[in-house]
């Protein structure tokens, strides 16, 4: 049972995915009744479907206005680079998603089958073991995290809208078109990594509750009850580990856009505020303070992310430690020490390892890797800044030479 404040969190990533045709199908959610169902596919939600992914395909064309010739990247090639580079990796993620949808959509139900009779297999063990306290404060902590996730992602998405729109060389219906396809794209992107932090903090909340269900009963007096809690908790510890492992199984495709996203993103938005910060790039103070408002929520929304992540892994991984407060037991019976054995052999043999691509695995020096890159990337572009300085090519430039010339 979902606490009420945790529930309404997640209809709210469950509405933004629907909007932008993100799930496999939709869901009959009645918070009255605390019961989630699974809807049929209906035609009217495929040929919504349909119509989203088609629109978001087709509208990267208006994306490229007349910037690159008459704006701000006119004579920057790097900037010139860097907004090409974004307009591909919108066209490679608007494909990854909604290939991912189509192509495997009847294994993303299945997936929505099992999740929902897992949520009812287990729901029972939640509601006799955990200690009721325990997992209302386990839930409100998440759903306060995911408000937090979500303020931070709408505050990115503000900051953007407002610096993309004072970056605006012409204002005209042509340049105001293509800024509001872009922002179309933003809150695509905003959506779907909601989603992505949504199935994060689901997966946290199952793995935090098996270990609040042994703590519970390594509490627990009662001897007899506590070897068939004790299997049951290791058979929802395996469950929830294959639950994790078909979710980023399925969902690989579109988590690797994700961490590609973020990390273009990052680089592009650093390089822009060198730019401004050396004066290439013209801008006022309230520019300045947008600019670093972006800058902020830009970064502070990839650390929650990143920490989330190894948040999952740490608390699955870590069930072995918990564990290990059953041996201070002043006197454990045959059976239970049976069965405490045959789950520390199954959490030995089962790590929760993710992979991007099945090549990288993401953890902690993962992190440290994608933020050192980041800046190492950023620092490379910076390169081409100062040799541009010290060779001016700039036509004005080139004017003023000239008339220096004359006068000598």
């Amino acid at each position: 049972m979902l606490h009420s404040k945790l529930g309404r969190v997640m209809n709210l990533v469950y509405h933004h995915s629907v909007f932008f045709a993100l799930m496999g199908t939709t869901l009959r959610i009645r918070s009255f009744k605390d019961t989630i169902r699974l809807d049929k596919l209906s035609r009217t939600y495929l040929l919504y479907s349909l119509f989203t992914s088609t629109f978001m395909f087709l509208n990267i064309y208006f994306m490229v206005p007349r910037v690159l010739l008459e704006g701000y990247m006119k004579y920057n090639i790097v900037l010139q680079i860097n907004f090409f580079v974004m307009i591909f990796r919108r066209l490679m993620s608007v494909l990854c998603c909604y290939l991912t949808i189509w192509l495997k959509r009847r294994k993303i139900i299945q997936l929505y089958k099992n999740t929902l009779i897992y949520w009812k297999r287990f729901r029972n063990i939640m509601d006799a073991i955990v200690n009721k306290q325990d997992l209302k404060d386990l839930q409100i902590s998440l759903a306060r995290t995911m408000i937090q996730e979500i303020m931070v992602l709408y505050a990115t998405f503000m900051f953007s809208a407002l610096v993309q729109y004072q970056l605006l060389s012409v204002v005209n219906k042509r340049s105001l078109l293509a800024l509001s396809i872009r922002l179309i794209h933003f809150l695509h992107f905003l959506a779907v990594k909601m989603g992505f932090y949504g199935l994060l903090i689901l997966l946290n909340h199952q793995f935090m509750v098996i270990h609040l269900a042994l703590n519970s009963l390594h509490r627990n007096k009662r001897r007899a009850k506590k070897r068939k809690a004790l299997r049951s908790i290791a058979t929802m510890h395996l469950e929830t580990l294959q639950l994790a492992r078909s979710i980023f199984g399925i969902y690989n495709v579109i988590n690797t856009a994700v961490f590609i996203d973020m990390f273009l993103a990052t680089i592009n938005i650093l390089y822009h505020a060198v730019q401004i910060s050396n004066e290439t790039i013209k801008s006022d103070g309230w520019g300045v303070v947008c600019g670093n408002g972006l800058i902020l929520f830009n970064i502070l929304g990839t650390l929650m992310f990143m920490e989330m992540l190894d948040k999952v892994v740490t608390s699955c991984n870590n069930t072995g430690q918990t564990i290990r407060q059953f041996s201070d037991l002043p006197s454990v019976n045959k059976t239970l020490q049976r069965e405490l054995d045959i789950f520390t052999m199954e959490l030995k043999r089962n790590h929760l390892v993710i992979k991007i691509c099945g090549l990288v695995e993401l953890d902690k020096p993962f992190c440290l890797t994608f933020i050192a890159s980041i800046l190492s990337n950023v620092i490379i572009l910076m390169q081409f800044d100062l040799k541009g300085q010290q060779q001016p090519n700039h036509p004005q430039n080139l004017t003023h030479l000239i008339s220096n010339q004359s006068h000598v």
